[in-house]
């Protein structure tokens, strides 16, 4: 089954947000950890936002990012047969010397302007991964693999929340949860979440504390009874209040009390914050571009919110490009393209451009070879790190070795093994968020298994 832009069942949520507003204390002595706490104290300015952006389906950044070398790229051009774009349309990026040639999909322009300018970096082949994998270990099942593997909702799952179903001491939390879980009481007013998705649930912000916030790309609706005008609505409001406010010994019924009351009024807040935002005009009027739009007006209204780490999440779909792939694929990467465009406008314009990082997520990458229209589902794919804070300018890792038939990265049809793991990516931008070396074992489960948790790519 493959739910692309809701991944996350009504049940699974309720159940999940209900084990968020009970679960464990056992992360209080980290945050009473004295090494944050002095961090937190260093300032009031100290802010900081972490931009979540999923792509649903799977992205084929096989021709998102396409190198330009003779010898690469002809191979690049014989494994993606039909769906391999002219060489001559590329947009070249500045990689510096020595650095192997490479070339962004003609819609991002934008994309190109920003890497060229430092302020945008590409991290090759990143993907779900336990530990380390090589080919020969995925052939004899000699290394712990992802589950399920090529599925769209178990891969979207294990991207954000770094676990297998089966873990149980990170059971109903994704990586951004546990991130808000060690800091949020650290730097933030506890009255509004760090966490708020602008694209429905995910399982990316749920945290065993913390519980995210949602709200619509056009800001907040409130309960429609609160607002009415009606005396008989407003009745049955103050009633569902009444019943709120009540003794509860059940303790599923207390939780959902619990977390309806503070919805109610991080609602409020939220309402009055977005009030004397600006509008920002020149955001797409996309899906994409209107959920970017509302995640500039609750940056602006941070110092409102009481906020100094903020974690948003926002998402499109339309990825899983398995006919006809060329045009709609190019109308995808260009919608991106002129969202984080506008979104790194705003951010220069509110002077925190260095203070908030963008970064691409999807489910898995997709096959090297066509299918004869498009592509199918694969492993390792390429992203985008977008921010002041990123040393940008620069392609971290190294391009799959694209001979197919003879790759020691390709495990069938140019699905490439991860060269970096979700937890190497997520962990090198948790460290410049604020979480400790210590403490990141706890938000990133798999991480002792790799050589580094730092992919360089942020200052």
């Amino acid at each position: 089954m493959n739910l692309e832009n809701n991944p996350l069942s009504r049940r699974s949520f309720i159940a999940q947000g209900a084990c968020a507003a009970v679960g464990s204390m056992s992360l209080l002595s980290t945050l009473m950890d004295l090494r944050q706490i002095n961090a937190a104290a260093s300032g009031g300015d100290d802010y900081k936002a972490l931009v979540c952006l999923f792509l649903y389906g799977g992205n084929d950044a096989n021709n998102m990012l396409v190198p330009m070398d003779p010898e690469t790229y002809g191979l690049y051009s014989a494994g993606r047969q039909n769906l391999a774009l002219p060489q001559d349309i590329l947009l070249p990026l500045t990689v510096g010397a020595g650095a192997q040639p490479m070339g962004l999909h003609p819609a991002m322009g934008g994309m190109q302007q920003l890497f060229n300018s430092g302020d945008c970096a590409l991290v090759m082949n990143v993907g779900t991964l336990l530990a380390p994998v090589t080919l020969s270990d995925f052939r004899n099942r000699r290394s712990a693999l992802p589950p399920n593997l090529f599925s769209h909702n178990d891969q979207q799952v294990l991207w954000q929340t770094s676990v297998p179903e089966n873990a149980a001491a990170y059971e109903a939390s994704g990586w951004g949860g546990r991130i808000a879980d060690l800091l949020h009481s650290l730097y933030n007013d506890q009255s509004v979440s760090m966490s708020i998705s602008i694209s429905g649930s995910n399982f990316f912000q749920v945290g065993r504390e913390i519980v995210p916030f949602r709200l619509s790309s056009g800001g907040s609706s409130g309960i429609a009874l609160s607002n009415s005008n009606n005396s008989g609505e407003q009745r049955k409001y103050q009633a569902f209040v009444d019943l709120l406010n009540l003794d509860h010994n059940n303790l599923l019924e207390e939780a959902f009390a619990d977390i309806s009351k503070r919805a109610i009024d991080s609602d409020g807040v939220l309402a009055a914050a977005l009030e004397n935002t600006q509008e920002f005009p020149n955001f797409p009027g996309s899906g994409l571009g209107q959920q970017m739009r509302m995640i500039a007006k609750l940056i602006e209204a941070r110092a409102a919110l009481g906020m100094r780490r903020q974690i948003f999440f926002c998402a499109t779909g339309g990825f899983d490009t398995h006919g006809d792939q060329l045009g709609p694929h190019s109308g995808l990467l260009g919608g991106i393209n002129s969202s984080l465009l506008a979104f790194d406008g705003a951010m220069r314009e509110l002077g925190v451009h260095d203070k908030v990082t963008t970064f691409t997520a999807s489910d898995f990458g997709r096959t090297f070879d066509s299918n004869g229209r498009g592509s199918d589902h694969g492993w390792g794919s390429h992203h985008l790190v977008m921010g002041g804070c990123v040393k940008g300018g620069k392609v971290y890792g190294e391009y799959p070795n694209a001979n197919l038939g003879d790759s020691p990265d390709d495990v069938g049809r140019g699905r490439w093994i991860p060269n970096y793991s979700v937890d190497q990516y997520g962990a090198t931008m948790a460290r410049w968020f604020g979480v400790a070396d210590s403490d990141m074992p706890q938000v990133f489960p798999n991480i002792g298994n790799f050589e580094t948790s730092d992919l360089g790519f942020m200052g």
